[in-house]
């Protein structure tokens, strides 16, 4: 019996790393993308015509996209892990 439950409690923790890994990549990645569209951002709203503010307003758009589909991704890991969501 006890190496029943030793069983379940090892599955129970690769499974828990392997959450927190793929949570990992999920934020690296994140940090990746949003740091190319502000640097694309930026590059645009430097050449300052309307064509490229309007590229920047949609960037920003995206970049806005991204942030709040990151946020509710680190909303439900935290809610999962048995932690507070409170990032404000």
């Amino acid at each position: 019996m006890s190496l029943v439950k030793s069983i379940l409690k090892s599955i129970e923790l690769y499974l828990a790393l392997r959450n927190k890994l793929a949570f990992f990549e999920i934020t690296e990645k994140h940090n990746k993308k949003k740091n190319e569209l502000i640097e694309e951002i930026e590059k645009l709203r430097a050449i300052g015509d309307n064509e490229s503010s309007d590229r920047a307003d949609f960037l920003r758009g995206q970049l806005r996209a991204e942030n709040n589909q990151f946020k509710h991704i680190s909303t439900v890991f935290l809610e999962a892990q048995g932690g507070s969501t409170d990032s404000d």
